[in-house]
């Protein structure tokens, strides 16, 4: 018998699906591969197209041009700009006037002397409040003022001297103010801690002639009370609005009994124009604190070597930046030409003197 042959038999469906199935993951393996390769090749060029942006977008130095430590001169500020930075007191010039303590006390009659002011002669009115008595013409708070009888009932208040310098302000001109400092016989009577002592004696107040004679005593600039008294006045003035203050009577007493004057404990420490000069340098430090400025007042004289008892020497030693002085009528050239710094000196002149500042080619005064 015939042996039986056996035939193998092959499953054609189920090998065909095997092998689409891995030409199929074959090709989404592949195509995964590239968009891959793709996506890196995108990111690569996108970060290189950014930083060539950037190479491209930042500034650089000409090659030919080094690197210079000074600001370029297209750096610098215009003039205009450097004018605007200085302070308005240092650059304005001055063309004040003198407005009387009367007027000043009432409204109209203030409100009329502004109205009649030239504001191409003036662009300052300088109120007169601290007498050479030492009267206040307005209600002070320092304690020593009220003390020692310096306010007068009629005197303004602190409200109706601020509404004064608004209503100066507000006429456009600059307010300002005129105090006699150590010439002052009601505080300097009232302590003697502030006072010149007749001998140095303790307790015993010196007066710059007999008192049946109408004797006065004098603030003395030793004495640190005395500079704290002016100090506090200083600050009270600018801080109600008056941005100059006008210091007559920063001077010592012109007298025949200079001998009989007692400078106190102090007198060996400092010279006689630096105790002026501390008295000076107080005002002006209560005065800045306030926005305001002191300007000594000085006798022309003492430029000519007149005075030289009033000032330890000539009022020339005393340091500011802005000076006044009273020019004797007659003498303005002969004074002029023995001031060395003219740039801030102010003359206080009649009005019949303009004319001789005019010639001295000066164009700051105050007119009493």
């Amino acid at each position: 018998m015939a042996r039986q042959r056996k035939i193998k038999r092959y499953h054609y469906g189920s090998l065909n699906r095997r092998r689409r199935r891995g030409r199929f993951l074959k090709v989404l393996l592949f195509i995964l591969l590239m968009g891959l390769l793709f996506f890196l090749g995108y990111c690569v060029a996108k970060s290189l197209g950014d930083l060539q942006g950037r190479r491209e977008s930042a500034p650089s130095l000409p090659e030919s041009s080094p690197v210079s430590a000074q600001p370029p001169e297209s750096s610098a500020p215009e003039s205009s700009e450097l004018e605007s930075s200085v302070p308005a007191s240092q650059e304005e010039e001055i063309r004040a006037i003198l407005m009387p303590a009367a007027e000043a006390a009432d409204p109209q009659s203030a409100a009329s002397f502004l109205a009649a002011l030239d504001e191409e002669r003036y662009n300052t009115v300088a109120v007169a409040l601290k007498d050479a008595g030492g009267a206040l013409a307005y209600q002070s708070a320092v304690p020593l003022a009220a003390s020692c009888g310096a306010i007068s009932p009629s005197a303004m208040t602190m409200e109706e001297l601020e509404t004064l310098a608004g209503a100066i302000e507000e006429a456009g001109f600059t307010p300002a103010a005129w105090i006699y400092a150590l010439q002052d016989d009601a505080a300097s009577h009232a302590s003697y801690e502030t006072s010149y002592l007749y001998e140095n004696q303790a307790g015993v107040t010196w007066l710059d002639q007999a008192a049946d004679r109408g004797g006065r005593s004098w603030l003395n600039p030793y004495m640190p009370a005395a500079r704290a008294y002016l100090a506090d006045l200083t600050a009270e003035i600018a801080g109600a609005g008056f941005e100059q203050i006008f210091a007559a009577g920063l001077q010592y007493p012109d007298t025949r009994y200079p001998q009989q004057m007692g400078y106190g404990p102090y007198q060996d420490s400092i010279s006689l124009t630096g105790a002026l000069q501390a008295a000076l340098n107080e005002m002006e430090s209560a005065a800045a604190a306030a926005g305001g400025s002191v300007i000594p007042v000085y006798a022309g004289e003492g430029y000519l070597g007149e005075a030289d008892s009033l000032y330890g020497g000539s009022p020339a030693a005393i340091e500011s930046e802005r000076a006044c002085c009273i020019l004797p009528e007659g003498r303005e050239s002969e004074v002029l030409a023995a001031v060395p710094d003219r740039d801030g000196l102010i003359p206080a002149v009649a009005e019949s003197q303009l004319s001789a500042l005019e010639a001295a080619e000066i164009s700051q005064y105050l007119v009493e």
